[in-house]
């Protein structure tokens, strides 16, 4: 009780009785003005940092007197330091909560009249403070809502006979019934329906405070009679005030100023185009095609006037990135009649950006990536997107590719594209009755390449899609790539064994064993005596030697390092065409309770196979002497978030993937395989550390073609921008393609490869920059499937073999 005066008490709880039982809705708790201390994992940690503050010293400082008499010698910058931290603590503590009785009466009327408003219009609130001899205080609200009052009889009384026309036409649709219980939520909700219905129906001037409500609960039977009033028009003009009649007003002239700015507005428009009845201005050029342009625009002559149709055009206008304002104004020619003006103001056609940034990974320990783009906008005079990007990184790479040369920074990258955004369907065939306009049809045509040294296999990539994206809804969204073709060639396959080390440990074990009855030639060693891989993997597996009958085990063993190493080094083609769909129900970026649902379905060389004419030695069907990848592969993702702020989230991820091969592919391109592990993942263990199944075989990348992942983690406020969370991570990888590369442990076999699940707990401290949250998570191994019986559980469960992931933004 450090800053607790005798004559006060802190407040440590609100309890709230409704009819004789204690309130849990989170609705009624929010009315409590004077809340305790805030509790993070039940102890007050802000009332805690404040309370760690020396007042004293706060005041004695800024007087000048010295604070620091004992210790006389030290530096003033050591003084300055002792009282920023110690103001540091006050800012970011939190003051204790003294009670205030008069906020305690302010809560109880605002008590009384929320239930009120509910229809419980005899509810009575008391309450009581209790003050202990320790400094601390509770206070406890009672409330006895009493019966609710029904709606019985309800009328209207509408001026206008347009207006009582339109709410005859939709009377079906209101939220106010008879015998249903009186809501002030209702009445504020139905005057919103009333609002939209009237804009949405050429009523240009109705507004929402036209609307008026009477309830009568005179009679003595808990029964509320309601009466609507809508009046007539108000106009104020030449400082006299008259009434008039709503009347229905059509839209007989749009104008579009595409060039539109402040300096200029006085300037004449010199040139005009006309596209459907829409005019298009502009002061020297029309730089923009009045046709495509106009697919943005839903404002049209002879229309009524619809406060959708301004919204739509507004908001489709600024996602074409090309404006940087986007006005929507309405002059009224006559009772009848209004003209609309639609002003654009557009960026500057070209942009130019650079960024660099510090990367880090489990493969590139740090790195410095740097990235140079330009943009042309409307390309081609219908609002396009060109887009021309270069990016390069440099790194030390924590997994050597056999090149130790080159200073500190060992490994680089670097790649370059193009892309062109489109503001509609760009197809043979139409699509406008299927994908209408309003959905924000994109097309997006992508070319790319990218190249890697030292980094792995240093792979080389080339790339080309045809992506189509729609917003059917405002919680759903369509995305069609007709194709995504990836070209990966493997430039360093030399040094698979260099970075494979657990492979070429297991050559050598196999070389030991071998050598106890057999003498190995020397030229399968180097100078050094260690052995060379491939030559040694061509004396084992060679039939004339014998071993698939000395030494089968080991036999088998080369083979599979054998076939490993040909799936991961072999150059991929694989052409992709996929379907997405994404259901989320977000509100806005600050909504903190809502569901996101996605679901994606690949097939890769369905197209390119069938048109394929040359077979590999294997049976494979080939383009440019590459094997083309064929494979089913299907994603599904579904989150949920539980909470009232940003601040207090419970939230859950749950994931299922799962890859089929098929015709011209035994085995899933390594790329395109599922991996578990990572800061976003299975965050108790690293990326590619764990899987498939309870194999524990100590490769450094391990996959699947099955993966299933679920995770839970309470995100809660420690104090201002510092977050904590606790979480559980759980899931697996296994394989179904039925290779024989991979033991029965790995392999997916029903409900019983369950108990292969992982699990791993843990917590994290994140920072919140309100742009971006850093956050770090330590994840504790809780549960090995790989691990004999007795050691699954929480053997390893310490923060000596804990994994510290560093991440950016929240996991999911």
């Amino acid at each position: 009780m450090k800053y607790v005066a005798d004559n006060e008490h802190l407040l440590t709880k609100n309890t709230i009785t409704v009819n004789d039982k204690k309130n849990v809705d989170d609705d009624i708790n929010n009315y409590i003005i004077q809340r305790p201390n805030r509790l993070t994992l039940g102890i007050p940690v802000a009332l805690n940092f404040y309370n760690w503050g020396d007042k004293d010293l706060e005041t004695k400082y800024l007087k000048g007197i010295d604070t620091f008499s004992k210790k006389r010698d030290r530096p003033k910058e050591y003084k300055k330091f002792k009282y920023k931290f110690n103001h540091w603590k006050f800012k970011n503590g939190e003051a204790p909560v003294i009670l205030d009785s008069s906020k305690t009466k302010l809560t109880a009327n605002k008590l009384q009249d929320h239930f009120f408003n509910q229809g419980y219009f005899r509810a009575k609130v008391d309450y009581k403070e209790t003050r202990k001899n320790n400094k601390l205080a509770t206070v406890g609200y009672t409330v006895k809502t009493g019966k609710v009052f029904l709606l019985d009889s309800i009328s209207k009384n509408i001026k206008s006979p347009v207006l009582d026309s339109i709410f005859e036409l939709h009377k079906n649709e209101t939220l106010i019934k008879t015998k249903e219980e009186y809501n002030d939520l209702n009445f504020a909700n139905e005057a919103d329906r009333i609002t939209k219905l009237y804009r949405n129906s050429g009523i240009y001037h109705f507004t929402r405070g036209a609307i008026g409500y009477k309830a009568d609960s005179a009679k003595n039977s808990y029964k509320v009679d309601v009466k609507l009033h809508i009046g007539d028009r108000i106009i104020e003009r030449n400082d006299s005030i008259f009434t008039t009649q709503y009347t229905i007003q059509k839209i007989s002239k749009v104008d579009v100023y595409t060039d539109y700015s402040f300096n200029k507005k006085e300037d004449p428009y010199t040139k005009t185009d006309s596209y459907n009845g829409i005019n298009f201005h502009a002061h020297d050029e029309l730089k923009y095609n009045s046709k495509l342009l106009s697919n943005s625009i839903f404002i049209e002559p002879n229309n009524i006037y619809r406060d959708e149709d301004k919204n739509l055009t507004r908001k489709h206008l600024r996602g074409l990135q090309n404006f940087k304002i986007a006005n929507v104004k309405y002059e009224e020619i006559d009772s009848a009649n209004l003209a609309a003006k639609i002003y654009l103001t557009p960026y500057k056609k070209y942009s130019f950006s650079a960024n660099t940034e510090l990367t880090h990974s489990n493969i590139k320990q740090l790195g410095v990536s740097g990235k140079i783009s330009t943009l042309n906008r409307n390309t081609f005079k219908g609002a396009e997107i060109l887009r021309f990007s270069v990016q390069g990184s440099f790194f030390n790479t924590s997994r050597d590719a056999g090149d130790n040369t080159g200073g500190f920074f060992n490994a680089f990258e670097f790649g370059g594209d193009v892309s062109l955004e489109i503001p509609r369907i760009l197809f043979p065939a139409k699509t406008e009755n299927l994908i209408l306009k309003k959905m924000s049809p994109k097309t997006k045509i992508s070319i790319g390449t990218s190249f890697q040294k030292n980094i792995g296999l240093d792979k080389q990539k080339f790339t080309g899609i045809i992506d189509y994206n729609w917003q059917a809804s405002k919680k759903k969204k369509h995305r069609l790539e007709l194709i995504n073709a990836q070209f990966i060639r493997n430039l360093n396959t030399s040094s698979y064994f260099n970075i494979y080390q657990s492979e070429y440990n297991s050559l050598t074990s196999i070389s030991d064993i071998i050598s106890q009855t057999t003498t190995i030639p020397s030229n399968n060693f180097d100078s050094n005596g260690n052995i060379i891989p491939s030559t040694f993997i061509d004396y084992v597996t060679d039939a004339t030697n014998g071993f698939q009958t000395t030494n089968l085990i080991e036999f088998n063993n080369v083979q599979n390092i054998e076939k490993r190493r040909n799936i991961i080094t072999q150059d991929a083609l694989v052409p992709v065409i996929s379907y997405e769909y994404t259901y989320n129900n977000s509100k806005n970026y600050k909504d903190a309770n809502f569901s996101f649902f996605r679901a994606r379905i690949a097939s890769s060389g369905v197209l390119s196979s069938a048109l394929s004419t040359k077979t590999n030695a294997n049976g494979q069907k080939e383009i440019l002497g590459i094997p083309v990848a064929q494979y089913i592969k299907t994603d599904f993702e579904y989150k949920k978030f539980w909470g009232n702020s940003s601040d207090n989230v419970l939230a859950f991820r749950g994931l299922l993937g799962i890859a089929i091969p098929y015709g011209n592919s035994d085995e899933i391109p390594f790329s395109r395989s599922y991996f578990i592990g990572g800061a976003n993942d299975l965050r108790a263990w690293k990326i590619y550390d764990i899987g498939p199944g309870s194999i524990q075989n100590g490769l450094e990348y391990n996959v699947g073609s099955l993966k299933i992942l679920s995770s839970l983690e309470y995100r809660f406020k420690i104090i201002n921008s510092v977050k904590g969370a606790l979480f559980v991570d759980a899931g697996n990888i296994w394989d179904i393609t039925k290779t024989d590369l991979i033991a029965d442990e790995g392999k997916f076999n029903g409900i019983k490869s369950l108990n292969q699940i992982a699990v791993g707990t843990g917590f994290g401290i994140r920072y919140d920059f309100n742009f971006l949250v850093i956050r770090l998570d330590l994840g504790f191994k809780t549960y090995e499937p790989y691990q004999p019986d007795n050691l699954k559980w929480l053997s390893n469960y310490n923060f000596g073999n804990a994994v510290y992931n560093i991440g950016i933004n929240y996991p999911f």
